[in-house]
């Protein structure tokens, strides 16, 4: 009897040695839960344009154990000082090697859902934008810019000439007193309110959002603006009022400003 159960136990053992890899290759390919795991690149990119204020990401992110496929990606944005929040919605994917700051034509992309392999990780550089505020702001720009194009109108019936060739004196003091209208101060004067970059500390919620049970993998940063970012981001609203003229005159308008703000793990006021 004894010799009998011996046989039997060697026999089982044998067995759940030689089922054993299976049972865990079958666990790890369809039980096993994937996990997202984020690396940030180089520093984060801030500004404000037409579209608002505007961040800019770069990294990679790498699924290990199994595919995760990515829905969407958005960003929380909390200043420190008086707790106030503004969720970002992903803008435009950029090429990998390009930056906002470059004179060049950048040719974006329109963010869409992708995988990411876990065999492969997969680079990321990504524009956000608060587009809360640009539809607040939208309004005041369209008709901006109607009241600009219909000026164009009105001079050239009157001064026919050919844009950016031989602009006769007249047309340039139409194009004068339009930097002095009411319809050009009140957009400036909406587009300075609106640009909330103040000095200060900012945290940051990188939020990937996943179509696996609606899974969020978070990645949580802090970033720190200065008086002199704060004071040349407002003056991108000039930039952005001249960039129809400039076009027009075909000059070269005021550069956009950015500023790059270190990654950091936690608010410097939180530090010892």
């Amino acid at each position: 009897m004894i010799n009998f159960l011996k046989i039997h136990w060697i026999a089982i053992v044998a067995t759940i040695s030689l089922v054993q890899p299976w049972i865990i290759a079958l666990w790890k390919k369809f039980w096993r839960r994937g996990k997202l795991e984020i690396y940030e690149s180089g520093n984060i990119e801030i500004s404000y344009g037409p579209f608002g204020p505007v961040l800019s990401l770069y990294g990679t992110m790498r699924s290990l154990h199994r595919d995760i496929f990515v829905k969407s990606i958005d960003l929380q944005i909390i200043r420190e000082k008086d707790k106030s929040q503004h969720t970002f919605q992903w803008l435009a994917f950029r090429p990998l090697l390009s930056e906002l700051s470059s004179q060049q034509h950048i040719s974006s992309e329109i963010p869409y859902s992708f995988l990411v392999s876990s065999t492969s990780p997969h680079r990321y550089n990504i524009v956000f934008a608060d587009l809360d505020l640009y539809n607040e702001i939208k309004p005041q720009n369209d008709k901006y810019i109607s009241e600009w194009f219909k000026l164009v109108e009105r001079v050239k019936e009157k001064l026919p000439f050919t844009e950016g060739v031989n602009i006769p004196p007249e047309a340039i003091k139409e194009i004068e007193n339009f930097r002095q209208s009411q319809i050009r101060i009140a957009t400036y004067e909406l587009l300075e309110r609106k640009c909330y970059w103040e000095p200060g500390v900012y945290t940051l919620f990188f939020n990937v959002r996943t179509s696996k049970g609606n899974k969020t993998y978070t990645k949580k940063y802090c970033f720190t603006l200065n008086e002199e970012h704060c004071k040349n981001l407002k003056l991108n609203v000039i930039t952005i009022l001249e960039e129809p003229i400039s076009n027009f005159l075909r000059r070269k308008n005021y550069p956009y400003y950015y500023a790059y703000a270190q990654y950091k793990d936690e608010p410097v006021e939180n530090k010892s």
